[in-house]
């Protein structure tokens, strides 16, 4: 029986501009249990990012969480303080930035960087935080960690740093991994190598977990329990592996899968893309956000956002054409 770890209910973040309010998160449900990967996917502006920024307390002005809750282990993380915050993240929940290039100060060596996360969570000397450092970066498969974790970040290639994040983030063992984009600009035989290390850390502590946020659905393949399919600060479908990869129901989730290459038999194909753009988050129109790029729209798509319909157990999505005309009267 799965425990769960994080709920978050009716989520709504917002950033406040000159131009109005950008509505860049619009009321979304969802829970990761103990010992799941859960794959957050969706294109660029979906929310995706805005997402985890919220769970982590990372929303700064002009962003402000509008209303909902961030239930961790039963406490609302959005009535938390930042200096209560300071002491959950880095501890109790960790993340992995979008761009190693930039995520790890350049004026701070390596391990600098990690014995600081290490010593203010832990309380462990200075001399105990680097040996645990350098224990850190051993598991991550940095070689030489000994010598390497007095280099600074621009001494470390772009798999490498990758991967002095993953130590960092992890060095304390947290009970939630958020991973923002964690193979973003790395070649395809570093990308797998990290997403392996990635399960590897999972696994040696099972009741663990991770939200693991991606526009690539080959990683979540690989990877997750379960998936949720995000487009215009909304979550559009949501299910296990098998049920969003070989029994899509939301046109969304459809169109995405249709772009993907299939590569079958070494025979060239035409990709099927996703005509249009997405909706623009100021002052969002109303029904379904993804209506205009659809081509199986109906009327009330335009004026009415559809509720989730439940097609099977953990599998729901929001789309009318899985209801029926009871449902377009409501």
């Amino acid at each position: 029986m799965w425990q769960q770890i994080l709920e978050v209910k009716n989520l709504k973040t917002s950033f406040f501009t000159h131009k109005g309010e950008v509505e860049a998160i619009r009321g979304i449900d969802f829970s990761i249990n103990k010992g799941e990967i859960v794959g957050l996917v969706g294109e660029s502006g979906s929310g995706k990012s805005v997402t985890s920024k919220s769970i982590m307390g990372l929303i700064r002005k002009p962003g402000e969480i509008v209303s909902g809750e961030i239930v961790f282990n039963g406490e609302d993380l959005i009535k938390k303080s930042q200096k209560e915050m300071m002491k959950i993240r880095g501890k109790k929940i960790s993340m992995i930035f979008q761009d190693p290039m930039t995520a790890l100060n350049p004026v701070y060596t390596i391990g600098q960087q990690i014995t600081e996360v290490i010593t203010r969570h832990e309380g462990l000397t200075k001399e105990k935080s680097r040996e645990k450092a350098i224990e850190m970066l051993r598991i991550v498969g940095i070689p030489s960690p000994e010598k390497r974790i007095d280099n600074y970040p621009h001494e470390f290639s772009g798999g490498m740093r990758q991967r002095a994040l993953i130590a960092m983030a992890i060095s304390c063992e947290p009970d939630l991994l958020i991973a923002d984009e964690p193979t973003t600009a790395l070649d395809v035989t570093i990308q797998a190598q990290i997403l392996k290390l990635i399960k590897k850390l999972k696994d040696k502590n099972v009741n663990s977990s991770v939200l693991l946020i991606t526009h690539d659905l080959g990683v979540v393949a690989e990877t997750c329990n379960k998936v949720m399919v995000m487009y215009g600060g909304m979550i559009m479908e949501e299910g296990t592996v098998n049920q969003i990869f070989h029994n899509p129901k939301h046109p969304y989730t459809i169109g995405l899968l249709s772009s993907i290459p299939k590569g079958v038999d070494g025979e060239k194909e035409r990709l099927v893309p996703i005509e249009g753009t997405p909706p623009s988050l100021i002052n969002p129109p109303k029904g379904c956000p993804f209506k205009d790029r659809c081509i199986k729209a109906i009327d009330i798509c335009k004026d009415k956002c559809p509720s989730y319909f439940h097609i099977e157990e953990e599998h729901r999505a929001m789309c009318w054409l899985l209801g029926s005309n009871k449902d377009y009267e409501k």
